[in-house]
């Protein structure tokens, strides 16, 4: 393969995993993050409609901003049962391995290793 092979061949990996990254930054929340203190005086007042519970992530709705964004320290004993005698509807997401802010990492890293081997490849099929 001829040097302007390889340079069009790692333009089209770096533009793919830009792509890809702008692509999957769109799909994320656009929550606003409020403190955890804010949170539960919202809770208290009943501002707080609905959350789910992501590991220390809390993400829900309040009645009156909209989507928002707290974390909460882990082990806080009490906290969903103060959430659920309020009124507010508790739902729990399993934490996974493959966090949404890993998954385009590893992404990137694998196109990254795949140019890596296509070029060395062709360089040692062109000289071999």
């Amino acid at each position: 393969m001829r040097t302007w092979g390889k340079c069009v061949l790692i333009f089209v990996v770096v533009v793919g995993g830009t792509m890809v990254w702008n692509v999957y930054g769109r799909f994320q929340s656009t929550s606003r993050n409020v403190s955890l203190t804010q949170f539960l005086r919202d809770v208290d007042s009943g501002k707080v409609e609905t959350i789910s519970i992501h590991g220390d992530e809390v993400v829900g709705v309040n009645t009156q901003t909209g989507s928002f964004r707290t974390y909460t320290p882990r082990g806080y004993v009490g906290f969903v049962n103060r959430l659920i005698d309020r009124g507010v509807d508790v739902s729990v997401v399993p934490e996974r391995a493959w966090s949404g802010g890993c998954a385009a990492l590893v992404l990137m890293f694998a196109l990254a290793q795949i140019s890596v081997l296509v070029l060395a490849r062709t360089s040692v099929l062109s000289h071999g």
